[in-house]
């Protein structure tokens, strides 16, 4: 675990620490940008716990053609009454480009890890349409739908934790609401089945809160969801999270 650990900070690395959710576009900025983020939690007293989290974004849209690519990476560390009660990370590099007006195509690979869902890897490769839903409320509001191959090793293989090897369903929402110049709220939500078998999905979701400080500092407040049909043996199906970050946009 220690050389993934060293692997996610090297790598400067979607977690519980989130950078802004709000839809990359294409043709939007131009050359490279990016925002690091991060969060600590301490608590003393009946209950001793702190944790700590960091997440970065960088972006890069070309400046004669119409694709961009990013990469998300985080790290997320906690402990309770002295013993280790979070450690997971997540890499995410995701290839966006425009072929119509509402039309993109999207190509992404992940991997990530979570000791606490004894999930020692999980590795994902997959690709989207996704649609822009032009909409009065909506500052962006888009759908995305495809498929993606997923691998998932338990820390400890048995017959009741096998290895598992799936083909998903990939479909999304993203959306922002801009309140006011300082206020936004965006949404991120996925919902994942087999293709072989609807009742083994899952269901990641995140609402986020956000306001301005300065021109490239900003607060953040998000809600993170997860539901997973089928967890590995004595892990709870639901996960809920919530985390106020500051991010700094560069």
């Amino acid at each position: 675990m220690n050389k993934k650990l060293s692997l996610f900070i090297l790598l400067s690395t979607l977690s519980y620490s989130f950078v802004s959710l709000e839809p990359s576009v294409v043709g939007e900025e131009k050359g490279f940008n990016g925002q690091i983020a991060f969060s600590i939690k301490y608590n003393e007293g009946n209950s001793n716990s702190r944790a700590g989290s960091f997440s970065t974004k960088s972006q890069y849209t070309s400046t004669t053609n119409p694709w961009l690519i990013y990469l998300l990476g985080s790290y997320t560390y906690g402990e309770s009454n002295k013993k280790r009660d979070t450690n997971d990370g997540t890499v995410h590099l995701r290839y966006i480009r425009t072929f119509t007006t509402n039309f993109d195509y999207e190509f992404f690979i992940q991997r990530e890890f979570n000791e606490f869902q004894a999930i020692r890897e999980r590795n994902l490769i997959g690709s989207n349409l996704r649609v822009n839903l032009f909409n009065d409320f909506f500052d962006k509001y888009y759908f995305g739908l495809g498929l993606f191959s997923s691998y998932l090793e338990p820390d400890t293989i048995t017959i009741i934790d096998p290895v598992y090897r799936r083909i998903k369903m990939n479909s999304y929402i993203s959306f922002l609401k801009k309140i006011n110049d300082n206020f936004s709220i965006t949404y991120l939500g996925y919902y994942q089945p087999t293709l072989e078998n609807f009742n083994d999905f899952r269901i990641f979701q995140t609402l986020q809160l956000s306001t301005t400080l300065t021109q490239k500092i900003s607060l953040s407040l998000d809600i993170w969801h997860q539901y997973n049909a089928t967890p590995y043996h004595n892990i709870k199906t639901t996960d809920i999270r919530s985390r106020l970050s500051l991010r700094y946009d560069f």
